[in-house]
């Protein structure tokens, strides 16, 4: 528990530099724009009065342009985060793109989120799952997706698994600190078990690097990025 204490404390400074130093969608940064797939599943869905939850919004990579999609359809998306810091700043960039009305923001954990049963059209976690505490929170946060979702809803799942960090100065390589850091094997595993009864549309994975400022200094994040899309078949089991 207190390497998830410390991996915590890190991940939420990071974020919350980040966030207030950069400005969504600006060009070089992981803001720039949103994940492809996450709007591309959107438009299998009807989108007449559509519910989405965006798990681990931050500052609206994703939530805003799936709420300017959605304003035309009486559409709107909860979107939590962990972090008050993104939260606020949601808020401020959904009235700064005129979708506050979608827009349903609130600070709270992935981890005990509670979503009622058939409540969503659409859920979206993207790079959520590798912060919650452990395999069971992980499979108890995916249950709650699974069982909130409507007929013929989709869930899609982005996550980093096989997190290593190097040090830009020294070159040395250590594991990610990171709350949870799956195989990419172990975490397609626990989700093709929980999703068995669901049609799978995408189940991929890329190996990704990116450069950040953490603990004082220069690393490299290195990961396999996956991607896991689900789409419900029949009601609630």
């Amino acid at each position: 528990m207190n390497n998830f204490i410390q991996a915590r404390s890190e991940e939420i400074k990071y974020h919350e530099s980040f966030y207030t130093e950069n400005d969504l969608f600006e060009p070089g940064t992981w803001l720039a724009k949103p994940v492809k797939v996450v709007l591309e599943m959107l438009e299998l869905l009807n989108l007449n009065r559509i519910r989405v939850l965006d798990l681990g919004c931050g500052v609206g990579r994703n939530s805003i342009p799936i709420a300017q999609i959605l304003k035309n359809h009486n559409g709107t998306i909860t979107c939590i985060d962990l972090i008050p810091t993104a939260i606020d700043i949601l808020v401020e960039n959904s009235k700064k793109y005129d979708v506050d009305n979608q827009i349903l923001p609130e600070v709270a954990d992935a981890e005990s989120f509670s979503i009622l049963p058939n409540e969503f059209d659409y859920i979206v976690s993207c790079s959520c799952l590798e912060h919650v505490s452990s395999v069971e929170a992980f499979r108890k946060v995916v249950k709650r997706m699974i069982d909130g979702t409507k007929e013929r809803g989709i869930n899609t799942i982005l996550m980093s698994t096989e997190i290593e960090e190097i040090d830009i100065e020294t070159g040395k390589i250590s594991e990610g600190l990171i709350e949870l850091n799956l195989k990419t094997e172990e975490a397609f595993s626990y989700l093709q078990e929980l999703y068995k009864d669901w049609e799978i549309l995408i189940e991929r994975n890329l190996p990704q690097a990116l450069n950040e400022v953490k603990y004082g200094k220069e690393i490299e994040f290195r990961s396999n990025w996956i991607t896991f899309v689900a789409r419900r078949k029949g009601g609630i089991s």
